[in-house]
């Protein structure tokens, strides 16, 4: 792509007249500031939410990736703490791009109201854009959260970040420092105010005692159990495939962070209830399903992530938190509330999320 079609191209999706993508003199002299003194091609890679999270991915002669964000986590400080966990990964054998230093020995610099980086390109697809069948799709899953756990047995305790990773409760990551609480709560809490609009007040009141309950227990222990430092967000848009179809590396290290151990168990083996489909459904065997795929990955993370007695305790809090608040399965529980074919055994899987007896997530 040259001067001509990249300008065309900006067109197409500008954010709005206040935010209007950079043109390839703009690119040329950004680049410099890092040492880059020319580009042939260039691709956009739009991966913005709204203008309060924008995210353009410029990608330079399939070497570099110049990014422009304005994400509130972004300080040379964490730059620096994110490319010593790129190394970790490095040295665990799986492919990361690193953040490149400009040559006023800065990572970023801004651009109007944007903030601008650099990152290293590593020419590999994701696993979203390979065509996986679905058998493929379920072992690189397995893949990626026993390499999860792996890591996490290595790297444990060692240069924990002040920054905390998106799953974290009660210790709040970046993005849910504007809320004043973790995204699961405010998931819970739009998934309840769905259920009060549909005159199901008892039942929202019956989630909110026991996620109170829930998070008791775990806010007694949490500051005790093991962490670590992880990418966090491994799913398959964040995942590098070699040649094979196999699990070579990982990008976007915007999320990643400290957090606890087995809430990255939890969340990582819990299944979505998207993946059950969105027809009416029996309430009992979607969530045996559920839990039993739950029971399934966290086992194997287990095998290779040594968890103490305490953590198996607590695993078990963080996966019932994970399998009603986590985004999917909230979303889709009151999306399924809204429409009269799926209300009723909606409600009926609720109900026995409500009263689940812990132990049906001990692993």
């Amino acid at each position: 792509m040259h001067t001509s079609e990249i300008e065309e191209l900006n067109k197409t999706k500008p954010c709005s007249e206040a935010l209007a993508h950079p043109g390839w003199a703009e690119l040329l002299t950004l680049l410099g500031r890092y040492g880059v003194d020319r580009m042939e091609t260039v691709g956009l890679i739009d991966t913005s939410y709204d203008e309060a999270d924008i995210r353009w991915n410029y990608i330079i002669d399939k070497k570099y990736v110049l990014r422009f964000t304005n994400a509130p986590e972004m300080t040379e400080e964490r730059f620096a703490d994110l490319n010593r966990l790129i190394g970790r990964y490095g040295a665990f054998g799986l492919r990361c791009p690193a953040f490149i230093q400009s040559t006023d020995g800065l990572f970023f610099h801004s651009w109007g109201q944007l903030q601008v980086y650099l990152s290293e390109y590593i020419d590999l697809p994701t696993a979203d854009k390979a065509g996986l069948s679905q058998e493929e799709k379920d072992a690189l899953r397995g893949e990626v959260v026993l390499s999860i756990a792996r890591f996490m047995e290595r790297y444990k305790g060692m240069d924990l970040s002040p920054t905390m990773g998106m799953y974290s409760l009660f210790d709040l990551c970046p993005y849910d420092v504007p809320l004043g609480m973790d995204e699961k709560q405010q998931n819970l809490n739009d998934l309840c105010a769905a259920l009060h609009k549909a005159g199901e007040e008892g039942l929202a009141q019956k989630l909110t005692v026991k996620n109170e309950s829930v998070r008791a227990q775990l806010l007694s222990v949490y500051r005790d159990l093991p962490r670590c430092v992880t990418q966090a967000d491994e799913g398959f848009t964040n995942v590098l495939l070699d040649g094979e179809r196999h699990l070579a590396g990982l990008i976007d290290f915007n999320l990643s962070g400290t957090d606890v151990c087995v809430n990255l168990i939890a969340n990582n083996a819990i299944l979505d209830l998207d993946e059950l489909g969105d027809k009416p459904f029996d309430p009992a065997d979607a969530l045996e399903q559920l839990l039993a795929g739950f029971r399934r990955n966290a086992a194997r993370m287990l095998e290779a992530y040594h968890a103490s007695e305490t953590e198996r305790d607590a695993l078990a809090g963080y996966a019932w938190i994970a399998l009603v608040s986590q985004y999917p399965n909230a979303r889709a529980c009151a999306k399924r509330i809204e429409k009269d074919e799926t209300r009723a055994c909606t409600l009926a899987y609720l109900e026995q999320v409500a009263s689940l007896d812990m132990n049906r997530l001990a692993v």
